[in-house]
């Protein structure tokens, strides 16, 4: 009993100390909204699961959605914090696993023309996997996007996304807007 307390001590101290620090990521990148080089945004979409549900047959998306903050660096660069809830997989209408993920990346931009962007975000998400039918994971992972931000106005921008988290094991597809402050 007191090895089974003791293993929980450990992955409860190393949780809260992974949820530490994206805190702190957060608020680092949050903190500097205020400034003219802030930016935040939301995106609405499609998720697709990569899950074996054999012998069964499940539908592996959902709707998701995605919401985040940023700070520029430089014209090119940035550093972003961002909660993504990837929807579930289910069977029969029961949910079978549920994804989200709190991410802390970096996004690299490059201009294709004066108006549209190319940016690619590569970092780190908490994800946290919540399942009916097996224990419920949250691990560090990579996380990873590529998109296009094309301006409306100065401060406006339309996006489009493709992300992926869980090791390449669910993705999202999504469009929305983008404010910069």
């Amino acid at each position: 009993m007191r090895r089974g307390a003791a293993a929980w001590l450990d992955h409860f101290s190393r949780e809260f100390q992974l949820k530490k620090f994206f805190a702190a990521a957060a608020l680092l990148a949050l903190s500097g909204m205020a400034s003219a080089q802030g930016y935040a945004g939301a995106l609405i979409g499609m998720s697709k699961f990569d899950v074996d549900c054999s012998p069964f047959t499940c539908d592996k998306s959902d709707t998701a959605f995605k919401v985040y903050g940023g700070y520029n660096l430089s014209k090119q660069t940035a550093i972003e914090v961002g909660f993504t809830k990837f929807g579930a997989v289910s069977i029969s209408g029961r949910n079978l696993v549920d994804a989200s993920a709190l991410s802390v990346v970096g996004a690299f931009r490059m201009p294709i023309t004066p108006s549209l962007n190319g940016v690619a975000r590569l970092g780190l998400g908490f994800v946290n996997v919540d399942s009916n039918y097996t224990e419920s994971e949250s691990a560090v992972n990579l996380y990873a996007g590529l998109g296009l931000e094309y301006a409306l106005t100065k401060s406006v921008k339309l996006v489009g996304a493709a992300d992926l988290a869980d090791n390449g094991d669910v993705f999202l597809f999504g469009a929305g807007l983008q404010a910069d402050f």
